[in-house]
């Protein structure tokens, strides 16, 4: 395990957009796809989205500066964020018959595999592809890169064990959470699930503490977006089951975890540990809260990132 220095990042190249569909396990999925206009053949890095998120969520300011860097950048969409419409008043799904904002870990590892066969081919060309996530999406990263040949890959405020997220929390929250998820898994397949918020108002249980995580991640919703800060009960109990820490051993290509070292949901220690377990392995700690690294410290973390690729990745 090394640790890293990074230099001011600059915007170098110009970059394109251009929207992009692709089919998954789950069925079609979307995403945005941002071109540098040079190198003629650059590393592609997919971005996929944490919990019951978006990719709007700060997502497009990372892909856009990769591009200014010289990457390609290929962001997407896990099923169940699209345009909702209402299904009674148990509960909401979208236009695509996803329930709305689920965790769903097995399925959005196999929308991340979707997409990497999406653009690993891009233009006909043979892409080095390099993974990028934040939060669950970390996590995701540690797993696909354990099981896929990439170029490089970038977890920042990973959640990696949902054991230890669940240690976090106070016993309280736990009963509440196994027995909202418990009675939405029992419902769910006879028309009755149950949602509780993504992130709690004052005083009020969600999967995201309001403070401070969960004020943070609220603050990366658009303006004029239609999302809903609510996600199907059932997938708390998937998130305290999810452990892609297990499969750090497994991962050979050259690999950045950042820790936020003032992260209330995801213990920075948890993230030392599955640097430890990963041969390649670069670990920053950098003492900011979870969502951090997409807001305020935002350019801090990215010069970081930048920095790895070039010396990971290089030879654009």
């Amino acid at each position: 395990m090394t640790t890293t220095g990074a230099r001011p990042a600059t915007d170098r190249f110009a970059f394109a957009t251009t929207t992009v569909e692709f089919e998954s396990e789950g069925g079609t999925r979307h995403g945005r796809l941002y071109r540098p206009d040079r190198p003629s053949t650059p590393p592609v890095i997919v971005l996929g989205p944490t919990v019951a998120a978006e990719a709007t969520f700060g997502y497009p300011r990372y892909a856009e500066r990769f591009a200014g860097a010289g990457y390609a950048a290929f962001v997407f969409e896990h099923g169940g964020v699209e345009k909702s419409v209402a299904r009674g008043v148990t509960g909401r799904r979208t236009e695509t018959g996803d329930p709305r904002n689920l965790v769903d870990p097995a399925a959005q590892v196999a929308d991340w595999n979707a997409a990497i066969d999406h653009v690993r081919t891009l233009d006909g060309d043979r892409r080095r592809v390099v993974l990028w996530g934040f939060g669950l999406g970390g996590g995701h990263v540690v797993r696909v890169a354990a099981e896929r040949r990439v170029a490089a890959a970038l977890a920042v405020s990973p959640m990696l064990d949902g054991r230890a997220f669940a240690r976090s929390r106070t016993p309280r929250y736990l009963a509440r959470a196994v027995a909202a998820g418990v009675r939405d898994r029992l419902g769910a397949p006879l028309g009755r699930s149950r949602s509780i918020p993504v992130v709690g108002g004052p005083g009020e249980f969600g999967v995201l503490p309001r403070e401070p995580a969960g004020k943070a991640y609220l603050d990366l919703v658009p303006r004029g977006s239609d999302w809903h800060n609510e996600t199907p009960a059932r997938g708390v109990l998937s998130l305290f089951r999810y452990r892609p820490c297990t499969d750090a051993a497994d991962v050979t290509c050259p690999t950045f975890l950042l820790a936020a070292g003032r992260d209330g949901l995801v213990p920075p220690e948890t993230v030392a540990a599955t640097a430890d377990h990963i041969d390649d392995a670069t670990y920053l700690r950098l003492p900011v809260g979870h969502v951090d690294p997409l807001g305020d410290a935002f350019e801090a973390a990215a010069a970081h990132q930048i920095a790895f690729l070039d010396d990971a990745v290089g030879g654009r």
